[in-house]
């Protein structure tokens, strides 16, 4: 009888955990916008849907991450850097280009899919032709 118990116990946990998973799914349109990041100078930088600082994503641990990206920046490849973020099983949703991922080519779109394993507060970095800034 504690046996079954126990089972049930962790059935229910199991279901528990499972059923507050959420799916966090968000478009981002990169494109150039004006800014002042470090507080020298007004200059190009790399915007989400026409905004910059970047917006927030809030997800909790074994939630699924799904991010739709285009790429508006007229020449420049570009790629998603989640930094910190263990990709375990996705390595190749973790940018930075041509490391870790193809790069996505001007005009075209890559969906970033994958579930957060672990809990924390991590920072996303938009990458531009990072391959020539080492070459």
């Amino acid at each position: 009888m504690a046996v079954r118990i126990t089972q049930l116990t962790l059935l229910f946990a199991l279901l528990l955990t499972i059923c507050r998973a959420a799916v966090v799914e968000k478009y981002f349109n990169l494109t150039w916008v004006m800014a002042n990041p470090d507080g020298l100078q007004e200059r190009k930088v790399i915007g989400v849907n026409g905004t910059w600082p970047l917006p927030v994503l809030e997800v909790s641990k074994g939630d699924r991450v799904i991010v739709h990206v285009y790429n508006g920046l007229g020449d420049k490849d570009t790629s998603v850097h989640w930094h910190g973020l263990f990709q375990n099983g996705t390595t190749h949703m973790d940018g930075p280009s041509r490391v870790t991922q193809c790069p996505i080519t001007p005009g075209t779109s890559f969906t970033y899919d994958f579930t957060v394993d672990q809990s924390g507060t991590y920072w996303v970095c938009l990458i531009q032709n990072w391959f020539s800034i080492i070459s």
